[in-house]
């Protein structure tokens, strides 16, 4: 009889410190997955940076001809 509870005892000891890693395992992988998204997020937005052109606010005059689309360029 003794046997029997000793052996049911360490089974549930068992059990229990199995099911606690098994949570901890879960909540790691987790915190990972959401720290390789928002670096691949993080990333992207990056690289956009790097790749789009922003434009000037004042508009660069070349050949003296006004790019805005108000003003036409005189023909002689």
């Amino acid at each position: 009889m003794q046997y029997q509870s000793t052996y049911r005892q360490n089974e549930a000891q068992g059990r229990y410190i199995a099911e606690t890693l098994n949570l901890r395992v879960t909540w790691w992988s987790a915190a990972q997955a959401l720290v390789i998204i928002f670096t691949g997020i993080g990333q992207i937005i990056l690289l956009k940076c790097f790749f789009t052109e922003t434009r000037l606010r004042t508009p660069a005059a070349t050949d003296g001809i006004s790019s805005h689309p108000a003003v036409l360029p005189m023909r002689p």
